[in-house]
């Protein structure tokens, strides 16, 4: 006898997608990372995205099982789900006539998406970024020595990281979306900052941790300031304080850019999966 089919149910309030994916999030954090993220700034700010959904895929028992979200124009984020769950869902949003962007997330349940997606839609599918996901087993190391100095943002560097958080998110995304502000934050002291000579050289930030992990994102050094090993110096370090502060921590990388890669490898952090974003045209 074939499994029982998972059940999919529809959420649009981030509150209720927060509460009905709670146990996932504390089985499976690493993977749930974007998920919690996304869905706790638009408690705080639900004017962040226009008409963001979420899917809970439950067991027979009523267990979540599988975690989808789409928050337009991204595409839609597979967290967690086998490959069958990930076709099912396919099927549905195609044959009531959803219209997606894309899909991104898991590698596998992404590819298995899309190809039921095709066939359903006829639409091209065209892979438009792979990932490595990242976790760090060990207190992160500097292998070499780097000038200048460690120190959390503050208010009064708003200005300075909202500018480059832009020139971040262009370089990811592409132009044409604002930068969500890191004012929660700068509060949170959950922005460093590597300084030399007394200026700002490298930002990163960690996220708010869910299920004890934190995914240490928006790594940036202006171009005129690279090589010097700013990026490697501010993410070591602020690895560091989000683990003294009990938390453990993640982070995704381009895999076409070999130099980030090397740069976490050589800090500690270790490779552990694979997501793959894919793009829908008609």
């Amino acid at each position: 006898m074939p499994p029982a089919a998972t059940t999919f149910t529809l959420l649009t309030d981030p509150a209720e997608a927060r509460a009905r994916l709670a146990g996932l999030v504390e089985r499976e954090p690493e993977a749930l990372s974007v998920v919690a993220s996304v869905t706790a700034s638009l408690m705080a700010d639900p004017s962040r995205f226009e008409g963001p959904r979420w899917w809970a895929g439950a067991a027979p028992s009523g267990e979540a099982v599988a975690a989808f979200m789409h928050t337009p124009p991204h595409p839609l984020h597979i967290a967690l789900a086998t490959c069958d769950e990930a076709r099912d869902l396919a099927a549905l949003l195609a044959d009531r006539g959803d219209d997606l962007p894309g899909v991104g997330g898991e590698r596998e349940p992404a590819e298995a998406f899309a190809a039921e997606w095709v066939v359903r839609t006829g639409a091209t599918a065209t892979v438009a970024m792979e990932q490595a996901r990242y976790d760090l087993p060990t207190r992160p190391r500097l292998p070499f020595e780097v000038c200048g100095r460690f120190r959390l943002a503050t208010e009064e560097d708003a200005a300075l990281l909202d500018e480059w958080h832009q020139q971040f998110l262009e370089v990811v995304e592409g132009a044409g979306r604002a930068a969500p502000l890191l004012t929660q934050h700068l509060a949170d002291g959950r922005v460093g900052l590597w300084e030399d000579a007394g200026r700002p050289v490298s930002m990163a930030y960690a996220s708010v941790a869910s299920g004890g992990v934190t995914r240490v994102s928006g790594v940036w050094t202006p171009p005129e300031l690279r090589g010097h090993g700013y990026a490697s110096a501010v993410v070591a370090a602020l690895s560091s304080a989000r683990m003294d502060a009990g938390e453990a921590c993640m982070l995704y990388t381009d895999l076409a850019n070999r130099t980030s890669n090397a740069i976490y490898s050589a800090l500690g952090y270790r490779r552990v999966g694979d997501s793959i974003r894919i793009t829908f045209e008609r």
